[in-house]
């Protein structure tokens, strides 16, 4: 702010003077020109940063990583989007691990890969730095409230809340839980074990305790009632009664136990 002649909102502030400010924010493409939103990205912070001058309209081009030196200040948001997972959190350390030890600039890296704060474990300069969120617990899901602070601190966010902002778009109850399980098996950041959540053995296990349960449904449902009398209370109170006899069985057993804990 300061370097472009803006007023500063602070008591006092040490303000070093940049030699240039390169920044990479937002998303947007050029479909006449037949660049892609992941094209334009790759562009201007690998290859040319694109500007259209209203005098003439030709695109120009300037390299950011090639422009930038130990005197800029380098601002990139959300890197590595617009392509698969894997793809785009290597193009993102890549870049980001090329300005840390090749140009050694101020840069301001802001992300959602959750890995890349694992840097800061491998160059000393760089520092870890989150956005303070809040959470209300309510008696269910439905409660939870998120209250942005508006507050930086020291360190890596230790949580998402991306599906907690789902929940506050009403998304249907049923997508919020399982969009929950996913994560959770293919969340694998800062566990010893990188694997799955459950051993094969319990997941196999559990499936065969599930199965044997709603053939009992099935079968006590069949032999036991007629046609005429399967009204809906009815049928309950077989499941009720086939779950209770296999309710020990599903709560010793982790994977099943997860399961019945989400619905």
């Amino acid at each position: 702010m300061a370097q472009v002649g803006c007023y500063v909102p602070c008591e006092s502030a040490e303000l070093p003077i940049f030699d240039c400010i390169l920044a990479r924010v937002g998303a947007g493409d050029s479909q006449l020109k037949g660049v892609s939103t992941f094209y334009a990205e790759m562009l201007e912070v690998g290859l040319y940063y694109f500007s259209i001058t209203p005098v003439s309209n030709d695109i120009q081009s300037a390299t950011i990583l090639k422009t930038a030196t130990a005197n800029s200040l380098i601002i990139i948001d959300e890197l590595g989007r617009g392509t698969s997972t894997a793809d785009g959190f290597g193009i993102a350390w890549a870049i980001s691990e090329y300005i840390a030890t090749e140009i050694r600039a101020f840069c301001l890296f802001a992300t959602h890969f959750h890995e890349l704060t694992t840097m800061s474990q491998q160059i000393p300069h760089v520092k870890n730095a989150h956005v303070v969120a809040h959470v209300t617990e309510g008696q269910n899901s439905k409660d939870k409230q998120i209250t942005l602070l508006y507050k930086v601190e020291e360190g890596a966010s230790d949580q998402s809340f991306g599906i907690h902002v789902a929940q506050l778009c009403n998304f249907p109850e049923s997508v919020v839980k399982h969009a929950k399980r996913k994560a959770e098996e293919l969340e694998d950041f800062g566990r010893e074990d990188d694997s799955m959540l459950y051993s094969k053995q319990d997941i196999e296990e559990g499936t065969k305790i599930t199965q044997e349960l709603f053939q009992a449904i099935a079968s006590h449902s069949a032999d036991q009632m007629d046609v005429d009398d399967r009204d809906p209370e009815v049928l309950l109170q077989h499941v009720r009664k086939c779950f209770e006899q296999y309710s020990s069985r599903l709560e010793s057993n982790p994977w099943c136990k997860s399961i019945l804990d989400e619905l």
